[in-house]
């Protein structure tokens, strides 16, 4: 699904955002992105809850920042932000789906490292 840079959804006061983190090597990148795109369409229409999502890209390191991942090219990092209904739906999937997909995602992209946060959006 498609947002708009100005879709409520992302900004209303209260939403819960689950924020999945994704590393792999460069070599695999387009591929994975293009997986990635299909995947989070069908998570949103597919699991109880899952509003909406959006992609992110992190861009190169600009001058003076601190990033953890230094790499030095040899990884991309995608960071994918899915827009959450309640936070019941979300124990909901973190306790049924969550673990499943993780290991599927293991499975299919073996260099794959996530990390995972929840954020609530207060203005």
């Amino acid at each position: 699904m498609s947002t708009a840079i100005t879709d409520p959804s992302f900004s209303t006061p209260g939403t819960l955002v689950y924020e999945v983190n994704l590393s792999l090597p460069t070599e695999l990148a387009n591929d994975y992105l293009e997986w990635l795109k299909e995947f989070t369409r069908k998570q949103c229409e597919r699991i109880d809850g899952f509003e909406d999502s959006r992609i992110f890209r992190q861009t190169r390191k600009p001058a003076g920042l601190h990033w953890l991942s230094e790499e030095g090219g040899s990884k991309v990092y995608f960071t994918v932000h899915y827009v959450i209904q309640s936070r019941e739906h979300l124990e909901a999937y973190l306790n049924n789906e969550q673990p499943k997909l993780a290991e599927a995602e293991k499975n299919k992209f073996q260099y794959l490292v996530t990390s995972r946060r929840v954020l609530e959006v207060l203005q």
